[in-house]
């Protein structure tokens, strides 16, 4: 959820004009991640964002994470949530006709619009959801990006990028209390908490680390490397409490191959629900794939 003054801005916006582009940017702000600090972001607020594949897609993620926030039970809970989930579905409408690897794909402008319907609809979040992250995972497809790492990486060096870029405002455990979050307007993410934990995925942290926030203390990590970044965001994943494992646990390396795609791109609930076996079971396979590490073959 963004703050008041973001949702307020969201009002006096059109949403049929291209102006919504920058404020899809600051709806995402404060529900995606602060990776680093930028002491005066207010020279950024003129400069459009990168209108890219992944920039849709990044909109996307979003509206399926947060529409919850916005709708239950068919009814409005939070105004200025619904307004940003209208903005912010509209603009990856607007964008995707200005992307040419969407632009060429009629089905995905479909799908979006349908989205769109659906949210002035006020359906289930749980369609919401689906509809959106249908939208997203077709325009990596179109855009051939890759949504999952080439192989496993090293939270190791996921631990060593965090402390350099992310703990000044996460904090080094990662509970959003770093020495700088007290300098920034919206609170940096607290990676321990479930609730707001539970729809984030490797994926949705290396996308926001990879393109940034725009007008937000997060700039883009671009610099870093895809593995780099990949490593980073499986660590930020490996933060939550989860059932404690021996110190000698192992995935099996052929199992660790099978669900490299899945630990990459599902959030814990979801993927907890892929996997075989009774609960316990389940939740100790969860902490082995959460834990696995390059470093840990």
């Amino acid at each position: 959820m963004i703050d008041n003054d973001l949702a307020a801005a969201g009002k006096k916006h059109p949403l049929h004009s291209m102006a919504t582009a920058a404020l899809a940017s600051m709806a995402l702000s404060a529900t995606l991640l602060y990776l680093g600090v930028v002491p005066d972001t207010s020279a950024q607020e003129s400069i459009r964002p990168a209108y890219t594949p992944d920039f849709v897609a990044q909109m996307l993620d979003y509206v399926s994470r947060d529409y919850a926030l916005a709708v239950a039970n068919g009814k409005i809970i939070d105004e200025d949530e619904y307004v940003e989930q209208l903005v912010v579905s509209g603009s990856a409408l607007e964008v995707s006709d200005q992307i040419k690897a969407i632009r060429s794909q009629p089905a995905i402008r479909g799908d979006i619009a349908r989205l769109i319907d659906l949210i002035k609809e006020k359906a289930p979040p749980e369609a919401i959801k689906k509809q959106a992250l249908k939208a997203r995972d077709a325009i990596y497809v179109a855009a051939g990006t890759a949504t999952a790492p080439r192989h496993w990486p090293s939270l190791a060096q996921g631990k060593q990028l965090f402390s350099a870029h992310c703990a000044s405002c996460h904090g080094a455990m990662g509970n959003g209390q770093g020495a700088a979050a007290q300098t920034l307007a919206a609170k940096p993410m607290n990676f321990l908490d479930p609730a707001r934990m539970a729809s984030m995925s490797p994926l949705s942290v290396f996308t926001s680390s990879k393109l940034g926030i725009q007008n937000t203390a997060m700039p883009s990590f671009s610099s870093l490397t895809e593995d780099e970044l990949w490593a980073v965001s499986f660590y930020v994943l490996s933060l939550r409490p989860r059932m404690a494992l021996p110190a000698a646990a192992r995935l099996d390396r052929t199992a660790a191959d099978l669900w490299l795609k899945a630990a990459a791109t599902l959030p814990d609930e979801e993927l907890m629900q892929t996997l075989p076996g009774s609960s316990s079971e389940r939740l100790k396979s969860l902490a082995l794939l959460r834990s696995h590490s390059e470093d840990r073959k």
